[in-house]
């Protein structure tokens, strides 16, 4: 019986005691990768205008665990690593754990409500395409995917600043989340989900409108890459057995269109996956545009700094924020693909 329910579920029980032995490999590649960024981080965490002694030079070193050969600063790292310590930022002082988290959220909110208002969009252009399937509008929608990556999104938010907010003043000016003088309650860390918390609608009315350009922008930049696939995974479904089954059977519009959506979604979902993981480190532009802060800013700070285990928790973090995106995926395929649920295709 034991064996037997392994068997079934096998599928992703090997996808989620796989997911800390992808972090943990990411995070070593993460460590030499940042071992090769030119610069002493030890010397650039000194103050050199009276001179450094080598006793100060080494104390630096043992407490940034920058002492020693490569290989024992790795066995550290890895050690440090499954006690979810980072270490501690040489320029700040604070646990970079603390730096990290202390931006985290505010990224990830901002990519969930851009990637999320794509996917809307796209399933609204789906609801679309299947009731036109010839004429202008057709041939619209098909124009429209083959705009994925041609405008790049900085280029689209100064169009939008000079437009919006130079010239028409419709939107606030990009100087932060929130009007000043104004201060976002902290509970979890995600400023919108606080502000829900707390009741605090002034500030979260405020804060819609300081995002309400920046995301609008990812949305038109991104929907076009979702809308691609998902565009292509219908036309397939449309034409597939299981739908000329359904339609001889009799099914109705709606459960015919549901199947289709459903089996069509599962290539969209995964090309959601691989843009929220790199849209966490990759959105800087658009956070520095409208001075929203972020992670991003850390890698920045850290880059310009020479501040390695802050660079390294960034790339160790982003790994990890990356590998779960892609094993939620693999959960929800799992839920849309038939094919894929326990115990259908147990080799698979």
């Amino acid at each position: 019986m034991i064996l037997d329910a392994l068997g079934r579920h096998r599928w992703w029980i090997t996808r989620t005691l796989a997911l800390p032995v992808h972090i943990a490999g990411f995070a070593t590649v993460a460590f030499f990768l940042v071992r090769l960024v030119p610069g002493d981080p030890v010397l650039s965490a000194l103050d050199s205008s009276q001179g450094i002694t080598p006793e100060q030079y080494h104390r630096a070193a043992v407490a940034m665990g920058l002492d020693g050969s490569i290989w024992r600063q790795l066995g550290r790292f890895w050690a440090d690593l499954v006690h979810l310590d980072l270490g501690t930022s040489s320029v700040t002082g604070r646990p970079i754990w603390v730096e990290i988290w202390s931006r985290l959220p505010e990224t990830v909110e901002l990519v969930f409500f851009g990637l999320g208002g794509a996917v809307l969009f796209s399933m609204v252009l789906g609801a679309v395409l299947l009731q036109v399937r010839t004429g202008p509008a057709y041939w619209a929608l098909r124009g429209y995917a083959r705009m994925a990556g041609a405008v790049p999104d900085f280029a689209l938010a100064i169009l939008g600043l000079v437009l919006l907010y130079s010239a028409l003043r419709v939107v606030p000016a990009p100087i932060g989340r929130v009007d000043p003088g104004m201060e976002i309650p902290v509970v979890t860390g995600f400023p919108i989900l606080d502000c829900l918390l707390t009741g605090d609608w002034s500030v979260l009315a405020s804060m819609v409108g300081h995002l309400l350009l920046p995301v609008a922008v990812m949305i038109l930049v991104y929907t076009p890459i979702i809308w691609k696939q998902f565009a292509l995974g219908l036309d397939d479904s449309v034409a597939s057995p299981a739908t000329l089954f359904r339609i001889a059977s009799g099914a109705t519009r709606a459960a015919i269109y549901l199947s289709i959506v459903r089996r069509a979604g599962a290539s969209a979902v995964v090309m959601v996956g691989s843009m929220f993981g790199a849209l966490v480190g990759g959105v800087i532009v658009l956070q520095q545009l409208f001075s929203l802060g972020g992670l991003s800013q850390f890698a920045i700070d850290s880059v310009n700094t020479v501040d390695f285990l802050g660079l390294q928790g960034f790339l160790v973090v982003l790994a990890a924020v990356s590998m779960i995106a892609f094993f939620a995926v693999d959960i929800v395929n799992m839920l849309l693909d038939p094919r894929r649920r326990p115990g259908v295709n147990a080799e698979g």
